[in-house]
């Protein structure tokens, strides 16, 4: 594992800057580096407070549930995220201190997690209380052997973890969001739908597609018909940048084609990326999460989740129906690009471009933190 600081070489100023060098999408031993020095110290989306825990007596059970918990891989790293018997949410990492067994599986609700190995039992505070037949070890102190804390936090419904205890917190990084997302009718919203993508290209390609919208009038035509593409502009903050879409407004003779039609609510699709592989948009009518995992330098897995109100309803699902269609419909277009752009960044032809500077400043912005974080050791 390198140990000295690694330098990317991207001008501040996107007008001389050129564009992050291939070798960072596609060596190996770059990913490793990421691993520790930005997805251990950054927030990480985990889940939400009403993640499922299974059922108590047929009555189905939540995290926002006391002594419920659920399990979740962050990058390599398991996880585990708990609620107590006193209804504090923590998150551990789910690995046992004995042989690095899993301490849980899956969700469920219990009051106190035995490991799936040797049976080495924790309570949900993390205090390591049963240690089956270690009579004769020396100088065992069970107070020093709990599960590893995370940090955790939540906004809204969302909840994230982070493995620094020194990272700025939460509400850092998600600076103005709050705020610039009020417009949006958060109470009420409940999980409508999951699709996971396996996509062959390394993580970084797919965010820089998702930061700018330079490609939407070539590649993807639906999507087009929404917007209004001469408006569209790219908004940097310190960890996160928000992309403007204003819904386009009706032309005679398109209104039941659209997927959005201007009216009251929401008027903007509202795109916020969260530093490093966070995605949050807004429609007028749901929200969908999408969580980018590096499986290796040239495969990500791309979790899509969908957020409505009211999705019992039959009216309901067939939006919910519509939306997710639709999304599909893009990233199916996505998916494209971002593994002919993987294909292109192994040729021997090219190593570096240039930004737009109307258009790719969202992705300058990134490659731009990418270098703050592989700076540090």
């Amino acid at each position: 594992m390198l140990t000295k600081p690694l330098h990317l070489d991207v001008h501040e100023q996107i007008e001389c800057a050129q564009t992050l060098a291939s070798r960072f999408y596609t060596d190996p031993a770059i990913l490793e580096i990421e691993k520790s020095r930005i997805f251990q110290r950054t927030w990480q989306l985990v889940g939400t407070l009403g993640q499922s825990c299974g059922e108590v007596n047929g009555v189905k059970r939540t995290i926002a549930d006391p002594e419920s918990y659920f399990t979740v891989d962050v990058a390599g790293e398991p996880v585990i995220v708990v609620r107590d018997k006193q209804g504090e949410l923590r998150a551990f990492s789910n690995v046992c201190r004995h042989r690095a067994g899993p301490i849980a599986l899956g969700s469920g609700c219990k009051n106190v997690l035995r490991c799936q190995y040797h049976g080495w039992t924790y309570t949900l505070d993390g205090r390591l209380i049963g240690t089956p037949d270690v009579d004769g070890v020396e100088f065992f102190d069970r107070s020093a052997m709990g599960m590893v804390p995370l940090r955790c936090e939540t906004w809204e419904q969302f909840i994230f973890v982070n493995f620094d205890p020194k990272a700025e917190s939460l509400s850092s990084y998600l600076g103005q969001i709050p705020q610039q997302a009020k417009g949006f009718q958060f109470q009420g919203l409940r999980f409508a739908e999951r699709r996971d993508y396996v996509i062959d290209c390394n993580w970084k390609v797919y965010i820089d597609n998702y930061l700018e919208g330079y490609h939407i009038p070539i590649a993807h035509p639906g999507l087009m018909k929404e917007i209004d593409y001469a408006q569209y502009r790219t908004d940097t903050f310190h960890y996160y940048s928000q992309q403007f879409a204003p819904i386009r407004a009706i032309k005679e003779g398109d209104a039941g084609e659209r997927m959005y039609a201007p009216g009251a609510g929401l008027q903007e699709a509202l795109y916020f990326w969260i530093y490093p592989n966070l995605m949050l948009n807004i429609y007028p009518d749901n929200i969908s999460t999408n969580v980018i995992v590096p499986l290796s330098h040239e495969k990500t897995l791309t979790i899509f989740e969908w957020f409505f109100h009211d999705v019992a309803s039959l009216k309901n699902q067939e939006r919910i129906k519509r939306a997710v269609a639709f999304s599909d419909e893009v990233q199916q277009e996505d998916i494209g690009l971002c593994e002919n752009v993987q294909r292109g960044l192994r040729s021997s032809t090219y190593d570096r471009g240039r930004y737009s500077v109307k258009r790719e400043n969202g992705v300058h912005h990134f490659h731009m933190l990418l270098g703050e974080f592989l700076g540090q050791v």
